[in-house]
C-alpha cells in the first residue's frame, strides 16, 4: 500500500482502504506462521511538511501455540497514528518518521503493528503446559534448587558455588 502525498490535498482527510497481501512474506515459525487477511483503513491529513495517518488494521493471524505449537487463529485489530515528514530538519524527530520523497510505503509499517500484536506467550484455550517429554522435564525454581541440593558434588569446582562474594 503506498501513499503518495502529491495526489493529496493540503488540510483535507482523505480515507484509503485496501488489503494488503502477505502471503509471500516469510515469518517466523515460533510466533507468527502467516497472514491470511489484511484490510487497512488510512484516514490521511496533509499539512504541508507533516503527512498525519491514522491507521485502523483488522488482520486475520495464524500463530503459534506456545504450550502446543501447533496453529493457533487469532483476530488482531490495531488502531494508531503516524506522523511522517520529508523535511530534513525533522529526521531526528522522536515525534515523526522521516520518509524522503513523495511516496510512502505504509507495508511495513503495518506488518510491524500486527506482529507487534500478537503476544508471544499465546496458547490454545485448553492447551496445558506440558511437564515433561523426551530429553526434558519442567521443573519450578523450587523443585530445582532442592534437587540440586540433594545431588552429591561431582565437579571439583562444585564447591565454589558455596563461597558468598
Amino acid at each position: 500500500m503506498k501513499v503518495n502525498r502529491l495526489l493529496l490535498k493540503q488540510n483535507e482527510k482523505e480515507v484509503i482502504e485496501e488489503d494488503i497481501d502477505f502471503s509471500k512474506d516469510f515469518f517466523d515459525a515460533n510466533h507468527v506462521r502467516r497472514i491470511p487477511s489484511c484490510h487497512v483503513k488510512l484516514t490521511l491529513t496533509d499539512f504541508g511538511d507533516v503527512l498525519e495517518c491514522l491507521m485502523e488494521i483488522k488482520a486475520d493471524v495464524i500463530a503459534s501455540c506456545s504450550y502446543t505449537l501447533e496453529d493457533l487463529p487469532l483476530k488482531v485489530n490495531v488502531k494508531e497514528k503516524l506522523y511522517f515528514t520529508s523535511n530534513e530538519e525533522d529526521k531526528d524527530s522522536d515525534e515523526m518518521i522521516y520518509e524522503p520523497g513523495n511516496e510512502i510505503d505504509m507495508d511495513n509499517y503495518v506488518l510491524g503493528y500486527v506482529i507487534a500484536s500478537v503476544p508471544h506467550n499465546a496458547h490454545k484455550k485448553g492447551a496445558k503446559l506440558p511437564s515433561e517429554g523426551k530429553g526434558y522435564r519442567v521443573l519450578t525454581e523450587d523443585e530445582l534448587l532442592k534437587e540440586r541440593s540433594s545431588t552429591k558434588k561431582s565437579s571439583p569446582f562444585d564447591c565454589l558455588d558455596d563461597i558468598d562474594l
